[in-house]
C-alpha cells in the first residue's frame, strides 16, 4: 500500500492506486462510496467511465500517457452509484521504483468540480443575458466603492451618460455631467439612501458634451460591511428622455381630451387607468377619483367580440383595434360602445388611448328592427308568404319571400312577375289588376290563381294588394301597389282531398252497411242460439273495425299486409303460435278490408277447431307476389301445423263459404282448401293492380 488506509480514507478527494497496466487495486472511502468501483479491473472499464464509450476512451488515453511516464491532468464526467453524473478534475502521477527506475504504480486523484462547472455555466449564461438585456432595454449598471471612491460602469451605462463606451470618469467628472440644479438633490438622496438603508429611485437631468439635455432614471441600493460601514452603492441607470417627453405631450393631449364630450380614457396595457375624461364620467357614472388606477375593463366588465389576449397581441404589434364592446355602467346599465384602442409607446410601458362612442340606443333600435324582420321572415317561411311592392313610375316590382322563388329582396318588372302566372289564369289576373288600378276604384285587389315555377311545378297563390293613388279628379293616378302572396297549394289540395274523401266516405258507409247486413244475416242463419249469434257477429264486426282502423291511419290509401295480419290475429293466438314470412306488401283498400275479414275467419276456425286450439299447435302464414305479363298476383298460404287430426268436412260451413264468396266474387281471386291429416292448408290468390311497392316502415 502506498499510503496507510486511515490516511487515504481521511482525504476528501477521490484517490485510487493503479497497477502499471492500469488495473485498479485500491481506492479511498470517498471514491468507494461515490462510485463503488470493482478492483482488479482496468480503470477505463469501470462502470463509472464505461457508461459512455467516449468517456472510457478518453480515460484510457490519459492513463496510457501516465503509464508512459507523464503526469497528466484532465477533466472528465463520471457516473456515480446513484446514476448521478459528476464532473471530475483528475490527476494521475506515475510512481517509480527508487532503485530500478521502473514504474511501480499510478496514483490517481480526482476533485468533484460539478458545482463549480454548473456555477460557471450559469454565471456565463446570466452575464450573457444581462449584457443582452442591457443592450435591448438600454439599461446600464454602475457601482460606487466607498473605501476607494472609484466608480465602475457597464458599457450601456457609459452610453447613457456620455454616449461613449470608452468613457472612464472619476467622481468629479461624473458630478459635472449632472444639471447644476440636480447635483445637490442627487448627493442628498444618495446619503439618505445610505443612512436609512433604503432603495434610491429618482430621475435627474444630465448634460452631454454637445449641450443636449437628457433625463435619466437611477435606482440604487447600498451594501454594507459586517461592521455596518457602507461598502458599495450598486445601481442601474436608463435614459427616460423620450418617455418623459411623451408623457409631457400626453399630458397636453389630456387637456384637449377633457374637452371632448365622448368618453376617452388612457390606461397602461398591463396596469390601471391614467386618465378619465368628463365624457367617461357622463356615460359610465364613475368619477375620476373612483376610476384612476383601476383596470378599465375590469371596472366596466367589458365584453369584447374576441379574447382580450388576441386584442393585446395586436396592440403590442403597434396596430389599433376597432370594434363594438359591451360594458357595464356604475348603475348596472349595459352600455354598447364603438371603441377604438390605439397603442402609445412610452418607454418600457405601452399606454392605450381608448375612445368610445355610446351606440346603445342605436343598437337597441337595430335589434328591434332585426327581430321584427326576423319574425316577418319566419312568418313568411312558415306560411309560405311573400310580399311585393310595385312602383308604377319605374314599373319595378320588389319581391320578398320564396313564393316567387326568391329568399331575399329581388327586383323585376311587372311583366316579368306576370310571366309566372299560369296562362289559363292570366286573363282574369289582368282584369283584376285593371280594376284595382282604376282611379275611381278603392284600389283593393283580391285574386286566387296558379303560378308556374321554373321547374314546371304549378302552385296556387292567394294574392291581396292595395293600390295607392295621388292627385284628385282626372289627375288621380296609381303610384304604388303593395301586396302579399300566400301559397295555398296545400290548402287547395286539402280541400280537394276532403271533397273526394267525403264522397268516398259516403260510398264506403253504404258498402259497409251492406256488408254488415249480409254478415248479420248469414251469421244468424248459421247460429244455433242467440248467444252464439252475438259472439260470432261481434267478432266479425271487430274484424271489420280493425281493418277500418288501419285504413283510416293511411287516409284510405291502403294497408300493409304484415300489419293487417297482426291486427286480425292478435286476439286468436297465443305468443309464438303464428309465424309470418313474406316481403312488405301494400294492399289496396278494398282488398285490405275483405282480406282482413278472411284472416279473422281463418284465425277463429284455427282457434276453435284447428292448430291454435292446442298448446303445441302453430300457424305458418307466407306470401309472395307473382308477377305476370299483364297483372300481379299475391299468393298467400295459410298452413296449420301440430293441431288435432284433420278430416275433410262433409259440408261447407259459414266461415269457408264466406271466404270463398269473398275471394271469388268481391275480390275476384281464387281460394283453395287442402284438408290434410296434419293440418288445414288454404291457398289464396289475390289480384294486385300494380307491382307492390317497397314499403318504408316508420322507425
Amino acid at each position: 500500500m502506498v499510503l496507510p488506509r486511515d490516511i487515504l480514507d481521511r482525504i476528501a478527494a477521490f484517490v485510487g492506486v493503479l497497477d502499471p497496466d492500469g488495473t485498479l487495486v485500491e481506492v479511498n472511502a470517498a471514491a468507494s462510496q461515490t462510485f463503488g468501483p470493482r478492483f482488479r479491473q482496468k480503470v477505463w472499464e469501470l462502470e463509472c467511465f464505461s457508461y459512455d464509450s467516449g468517456v472510457s476512451q478518453r480515460v484510457r488515453e490519459e492513463v496510457g500517457r501516465a503509464i508512459g511516464g507523464a503526469s497528466v491532468r484532465f477533466e472528465t464526467p463520471a457516473r456515480g452509484v446513484t446514476g448521478e453524473i459528476y464532473e471530475l478534475d483528475v490527476q494521475i502521477h506515475p510512481l517509480l521504483d527508487e532503485h530500478t527506475g521502473q514504474l511501480k504504480c499510478l496514483i490517481a486523484s480526482g476533485i468533484d468540480i460539478t458545482e463549480r462547472k454548473r456555477f460557471g455555466r450559469e454565471l456565463k449564461r446570466s452575464l450573457d443575458l444581462l449584457e443582452r438585456a442591457q443592450r435591448v432595454g438600454q439599461l446600464g449598471h454602475w457601482a460606487y466603492d466607498f473605501p476607494t471612491g472609484k466608480i465602475s460602469w457597464s458599457d450601456e451605462a457609459r452610453r447613457v451618460f456620455v454616449g461613449d463606451v470608452q468613457f472612464e470618469p472619476d467622481p468629479e467628472a461624473v458630478k459635472r455631467l449632472f444639471h447644476p440644479d440636480d447635483v445637490e438633490r442627487l448627493r442628498a438622496e444618495m446619503m439618505d439612501a445610505v443612512a436609512s438603508r433604503r432603495r434610491l429611485e429618482s430621475t435627474y437631468r444630465i448634460w452631454r458634451d454637445d449641450g443636449e439635455e437628457r433625463i435619466i432614471e437611477i435606482e440604487a441600493e447600498p451594501d454594507f460591511k459586517a461592521t455596518g460601514e457602507p461598502k458599495r452603492l450598486f445601481g442601474i441607470v436608463r435614459d427616460v428622455t423620450q418617455q418623459r417627453l411623451r408623457e409631457r405631450r400626453l399630458k397636453e393631449q389630456q387637456q384637449l381630451i377633457d374637452l371632448s364630450l365622448e368618453p376617452i380614457f388612457c390606461w397602461e396595457l398591463d396596469g390601471g387607468l391614467l386618465h378619465w375624461n368628463p365624457g367617461c364620467e357622463r356615460v359610465y357614472g364613475y368619477t375620476r377619483e373612483e376610476a384612476l388606477g383601476k383596470n378599465p375593463h375590469e371596472l366596466l366588465a367589458s365584453r369584447f367580440p374576441l379574447t382580450f389576449s388576441e386584442i393585446r397581441k395586436r396592440l403590442l404589434s403597434g396596430h389599433s383595434w376597432i370594434g363594438e364592446v359591451v360594458q357595464t355602467a356604475r348603475d348596472g346599465r349595459q352600455v354598447i360602445v364603438e371603441a377604438r384602442l390605439d397603442p402609445v409607446s412610452s418607454g418600457e410601458k405601452t399606454l392605450i388611448m381608448e375612445a368610445t362612442r355610446d351606440i346603445t340606443f342605436r343598437r337597441a333600435a337595430d335589434e328591434r328592427l332585426r327581430l321584427s324582420e326576423e319574425r316577418l321572415a319566419i312568418a313568411a317561411e312558415l306560411t309560405n308568404l311573400g310580399t311585393f311592392d310595385h312602383d308604377h313610375e319605374t314599373d319595378i316590382v320588389t319581391v320578398t319571400g320564396n313564393v316567387c322563388e326568391t329568399n331575399g329582396g329581388k327586383t323585376m318588372t311587372r311583366d316579368e312577375l306576370l310571366a309566372s302566372v299560369h296562362p289559363a289564369d292570366l286573363p282574369s289576373v289582368l282584369n283584376a289588376i285593371k280594376r284595382a288600378s282604376d282611379p275611381e276604384s278603392d284600389g283593393i285587389y283580391t285574386e286566387e290563381h296558379r303560378i308556374v315555377r321554373s321547374t314546371g311545378e304549378v302552385r296556387w297563390v292567394s294574392v291581396k294588394a292595395r293600390t295607392f293613388f295621388e292627385g284628385e279628379g282626372k289627375a288621380r293616378r296609381p303610384v304604388r301597389t303593395i301586396g302579399a302572396m300566400l301559397d295555398v297549394t296545400e290548402q287547395r289540395s286539402f280541400d280537394e282531398q276532403q271533397r273526394l274523401l267525403m264522397g268516398e266516405l259516403n260510398h264506403r258507409v253504404r258498402n259497409t252497411l251492406s256488408v254488415v247486413q249480409a254478415i248479420a244475416s248469414q251469421t244468424l242463419r248459421s247460429s244455433s242460439n242467440p248467444h252464439t249469434f252475438v259472439e260470432d257477429f261481434k267478432g266479425r264486426l271487430q274484424a271489420i273495425a280493425s281493418a277500418y282502423k288501419l285504413l283510416n291511419e293511411t287516409t284510405w290509401q291502403g294497408a300493409n299486409l304484415t300489419e293487417l295480419l297482426r291486427e286480425q290475429l292478435s286476439s286468436s293466438c297465443g305468443s309464438g303460435q303464428v309465424y309470418t314470412d313474406g316481403p312488405e306488401v301494400w294492399l289496396p283498400p278494398q282488398i285490405a278490408l275483405n282480406l282482413g275479414l278472411i284472416i279473422y275467419e281463418l284465425g277463429t276456425n284455427a282457434r276453435k277447431y284447428g292448430a291454435l286450439s292446442v298448446p303445441g299447435g302453430r300457424v305458418q302464414v307466407s306470401w309472395q307476389p307473382i308477377r305476370g305479363d299483364d297483372k300481379t298476383i299475391l299468393r298467400m298460404e295459410w298452413e296449420e301445423i301440430g293441431g288435432p287430426p284433420v278430416r275433410p268436412p262433409t259440408s261447407r260451413g259459414f266461415g269457408m263459404g264466406l271466404i270463398e264468396r269473398t275471394i271469388g266474387s268481391t275480390i275476384e281471386g281464387e281460394t283453395k282448401f287442402e284438408f290434410k291429416p296434419e293440418g288445414v292448408r288454404c291457398i289464396i290468390d289475390l289480384p294486385l293492380q300494380s307491382p307492390p311497392p317497397v314499403m318504408h316502415m316508420p322507425a
